[in-house]
C-alpha cells in the first residue's frame, strides 16, 4: 500500500541490491567482504541457507545475473574505498607518527614526518644534472634561464595548491 498524496517528483535512483532478496544480499555481502578467504558454500551458510542445500544454493546464486551484477558492484565499491589517495595516505602517516609520539618514541617519528612532508609537497627535491663543459655559452645561459623558469612555475603551483587548502 502506498502513501496517499502526490507522487514524488524524482524517481528514486536504482541500486543493484534492489532486485535481490535479503538472503541473496547477505550472501553477496559475505562473499565480497571475504574475497579469496571463503567459499560459496560458506557464504550461503552465513546468509541463512540450509546446510543440506548450501553448496547447491551458492553455485546457483552465482549463476543468477542479478546476484552477479550486485557482486561485481559490491566488490568494486569495496576496492574503491581502499584506494590510496594523497589525503588518506597523509592521514595514515599522521596517525602512525602520533602513535609513536604517544608512546614516547619521538625520535622514531622522523621517518613518518618526512613522508608527510614529501606527500604534502613541503620539500623540493628537484635535481638538475647538466654537463657544464658541454655546449656554447649561449646554450648554457638558455639552459639556466629554463631551469629558473621551471623552478618559478613549481613555486607558483605550490602557492596555488596551498591557497586552495
Amino acid at each position: 500500500m502506498t502513501k496517499p498524496g502526490p507522487k514524488p517528483m524524482v524517481k528514486p535512483k536504482w541500486h543493484p541490491a534492489d532486485d535481490l532478496t535479503e538472503m541473496q544480499r547477505k550472501f553477496v555481502d559475505y562473499l565480497a567482504y571475504n574475497q579469496g578467504r571463503t567459499t560459496l558454500t560458506k557464504a550461503a551458510l552465513e546468509a541463512g541457507y540450509s546446510e543440506s542445500r548450501a553448496r547447491i544454493e551458492g553455485s546457483e546464486l552465482m549463476d543468477n545475473p542479478k546476484v552477479v551484477r550486485y557482486h561485481r558492484w559490491k566488490v568494486n565499491d569495496i576496492n574503491r574505498s581502499h584506494t590510496v589517495t594523497n589525503g588518506n595516505y597523509v592521514l595514515r602517516q599522521q596517525r602512525l607518527s602520533q602513535k609513536l609520539e604517544d608512546k614516547g618514541k619521538e625520535d622514531k617519528c622522523l621517518g613518518y614526518e618526512t613522508l608527510i612532508g614529501k606527500a604534502t609537497g613541503q620539500f623540493s627535491e628537484t635535481r638538475f644534472n647538466y654537463n657544464v663543459n658541454a655546449g656554447t655559452i649561449q646554450e648554457k645561459e638558455d639552459r639556466i634561464k629554463r631551469i629558473r623558469e621551471i623552478q618559478e612555475e613549481n613555486l607558483e603551483t605550490k602557492k596555488l595548491l596551498d591557497s586552495k587548502e
